[in-house]
């Protein structure tokens, strides 16, 4: 009974058979494949982990079939083969080019969820620049808007949370930076901007001791005394609200 490869092998074997013949025609590799071959070779190339080969292999697709009824499908695996090989601007621009001609299409929510996952690789470290997490945020709350009650949103949804949570301690650590340097009005600001637009963060806490500190230490003692009672109030178990219980400030 002859040994039957594994299906991997098989998807390669396939691959290497449609190449082999294509290329009996000329020096293009591609060169009289339809649409359905051109897309088979591309998810063979993506499985086998060669996503650089997918997306040349698909913009050739887009080129000379753009008419082929899958378009919609052959558009959200460039998106995902761009996403495998690290081109995550490009991977976002080819979701938000799916959504903007496909917006009725079945697969939407899985494109809308591209776009926001896209963003999001592009997040920095927390004391750079943070353009991309800002807008990450609005698209990933789009989708779960968009699409309630679906896996992609639900996704979306823990993404976003992510993403709030690396603004809030980006703003945090620039309220810390300031403190440091004992320039506490400065650092009043930014730990302000953590308890406004991040409370249910981790950071909101800290940011609340920071305020206390940080108003105590130039006068500010009403200021200083509305800080300790929010944190104590709000965020009871925080092991914050516990420092100022033990340092007797309560």
């Amino acid at each position: 009974m002859p040994t039957i490869p594994p299906p991997s092998r098989r998807r390669a074997l396939a691959l290497a058979v449609i190449l082999l013949l294509a290329a009996c025609g000329g020096g293009d590799p591609y060169q009289g494949l339809d649409a359905d071959a051109l897309y088979r070779i591309a998810e063979v190339e993506l499985s086998e982990g060669d996503a650089e080969n997918a997306v040349e292999v698909l913009e050739r697709l887009h080129l000379v079939y753009g008419d082929w009824p899958r378009i919609p499908d052959a558009g959200i695996l460039l998106a995902v083969a761009h996403f495998e090989d690290g081109d995550y601007l490009t991977a976002r621009s080819e979701y938000r080019r799916f959504l903007d001609r496909f917006a009725a299409h079945p697969r939407a929510p899985e494109a809308a969820l591209g776009e926001c996952r896209s963003l999001a690789r592009l997040t920095p470290h927390p004391q750079r620049d943070q353009g991309y997490t800002e807008e990450a945020i609005g698209v990933c709350g789009n989708v779960v808007v968009d699409y309630p009650a679906t896996p992609q949103a639900d996704e979306a949804q823990q993404l976003r949370a992510d993403l709030r949570f690396t603004m809030a301690e980006k703003e945090y650590l620039n309220g810390e930076h300031y403190f440091r340097r004992r320039q506490y009005d400065s650092a009043i600001i930014y730990y302000q901007f953590v308890v406004d637009l991040y409370p249910e963060t981790e950071f909101a806490p800290q940011a609340l001791l920071g305020l206390y500190h940080a108003n105590e230490a130039i006068g500010y003692s009403d200021l200083a005394v509305e800080a300790r009672e929010r944190l104590l109030d709000e965020y009871p178990d925080s092991i914050e609200a516990a420092e100022l219980r033990t340092d007797g400030s309560t």
